[in-house]
């Protein structure tokens, strides 16, 4: 145990100033891994977001999200009671250019025991002040989930 938390404390000393640093350039590659990594690191700790009223007045609908495949790739996803679900792995448009799905990486730690669903992009709300997509589904509707192959 006292491994464990000597590693979790190099990590969050390591992977911190990333996290930071991408959440002023998301939309870099750079941005991105950094965005994860945060993302992994809350995930791990058990951490949780507060998702406020005002937030969720901020919040748009995921598919009207302009250029979405870039903006929504380094979110995070938490359900409405704020738990963090994980960092979006992978976003899918149609030929309009129009948000379908949501690949968000579940379960596990630093890709160890992580699986890969794929949500509707109906289910979710954008706060973009945040990064934030919001799912209408619980925690537990989608660790149930089947992963994708």
């Amino acid at each position: 145990m006292h491994y464990r938390n000597l590693a979790l404390a190099c990590a969050l000393t390591f992977l911190t100033p990333l996290a930071a640093s991408a959440a002023d350039t998301p939309k870099t590659d750079a941005g991105i891994a950094g965005a994860k990594a945060g993302t992994e690191i809350e995930k791990a700790v058990g951490g949780s977001d507060t998702l406020s009223a005002a937030d969720m007045k901020t919040a748009v609908t995921a598919t009207s999200v302009a250029d979405s495949a870039r903006t929504l790739a380094s979110a995070k996803v938490d359900d409405t009671h704020g738990n963090i679900i994980g960092p979006v792995r992978k976003v899918t448009t149609g030929t309009t250019g129009k948000l379908e799905t949501v690949q968000v990486d579940v379960g596990g730690w630093l890709g160890i025991g992580e699986r890969v669903v794929s949500l509707k992009a109906t289910d979710f709300k954008y706060i973009p002040g945040r990064n934030i997509l919001v799912t209408s589904l619980t925690k537990e509707q989608i660790q149930d989930m089947k992963p994708v192959n």
